[in-house]
């Protein structure tokens, strides 16, 4: 999720959804009565044919479905022209929507929560010998894939009988890894090693033991910290590589900036890549705006690792250049 713009005294934000995820965020926040505006297709008065208009609703009530977040309410403000009503937006990846609403610390929390969080789509495969259960897990939720024995149909292989279990489960991991972001690979005692050390690319592949196997043992994997050590990893890894240019290019004094000059060369228009700590980067919206108004980047550091806190050494903020002023 993109936070584009957000008043809290008037009780207003400004959002790109950026991932499927953030629907299941939005929806813990949007209730009845709320007021939404969004670029919409809507049925017009003459021609009865529909055409792109902008709409402010009422909001009555949302329903998340798979990949979209379908909020209804009754027209309040609209182009002329169009038949007025109910109304629905489907909220989708990519989409933009302006909210107003009476929001709590809580909603605050929440939306700064899917804006710095990384979307994750991760496979689990909870194993022991002749029985492995498949679940897609999101933040939105988790959806089972399918069960795996010596002959059960299901999404990722075919019907037909094998003596060959782990060949299926690891075909079947092989054949379904590209579509995730990592691979969970859990269960108790030794077989859910036995079939890491046969998997030909073991790249986001994680273990993770537990005490019992199926729906219970995804759970136990999760609450043990399957998904922070992946997730965690990926934010630190990308975090981490931007940082350690940062201080190349310092070093060489290359075309950077930190601490409180910064915020004269946003001024000039000179940052290219704005770096801020979380706190930082909820203090000063005014540079963040900035930046992004004049076709710039931000980007946030978290301060729960070694690159992150000489960020915050250095003030907190900090900037790539499109030029180096004299």
């Amino acid at each position: 999720m993109e936070i584009i713009e957000k008043s809290k005294s008037d009780g207003y934000v400004r959002i790109k959804v950026t991932s499927a995820d953030d629907l299941w965020y939005l929806q813990q926040v949007l209730g009845k009565g709320d007021k939404a505006k969004k670029r919409t297709m809507r049925t017009m008065l003459e021609g009865r044919e529909k055409k792109s208009v902008v709409l402010r609703i009422r909001v009555e009530k949302t329903e998340l479905q798979e990949d979209r977040l379908r909020i209804t309410g009754e027209i309040t403000e609209g182009a002329d022209n169009i038949e007025l009503g109910y109304h629905t937006f489907n909220l989708e990846e990519d989409d933009e929507i302006e909210i107003w609403r009476d929001f709590s610390e809580s909603d605050w929390e929440t939306l700064e929560k899917a804006a710095s969080s990384k979307a994750y789509n991760v496979l689990f495969c909870i194993v022991e010998d002749g029985k492995a259960d498949f679940y897609q897990v999101r933040e939105s939720g988790i959806e089972d894939i399918s069960t795996l024995k010596q002959n059960i149909p299901g999404k990722m292989y075919s019907d037909q009988k094998s003596p060959n279990f782990l060949g299926d489960v690891k075909s079947a991991i092989e054949r379904a890894k590209h579509e995730y972001d990592a691979v969970v690979i859990a269960g108790p005692g030794f077989f859910k090693k036995k079939l890491y050390n046969h998997l030909e690319d073991q790249k986001n592949i994680f273990l993770k033991d537990t005490s019992v196997t199926g729906k219970t043992g995804l759970h136990e994997s999760i609450k043990r910290g399957a998904l922070k050590d992946i997730v965690e990893s990926s934010r630190i890894d990308q975090e981490t590589g931007l940082m350690k240019e940062f201080f190349e290019k310092l070093e060489k004094d290359g075309k950077i900036a930190y601490g409180s000059r910064v915020e004269q060369l946003v001024e000039k228009g000179a940052v290219e890549t704005l770096i801020l700590t979380p706190e930082k980067f909820r203090e000063r919206q005014d540079i963040v705006r900035k930046v992004k108004q004049q076709g710039g980047e931000v980007k946030k550091i978290h301060t729960d690792h070694e690159p992150g806190m000489r960020l915050e050494n250095l003030g907190g903020t900090a900037a790539f250049l499109r030029y180096k002023p004299g």
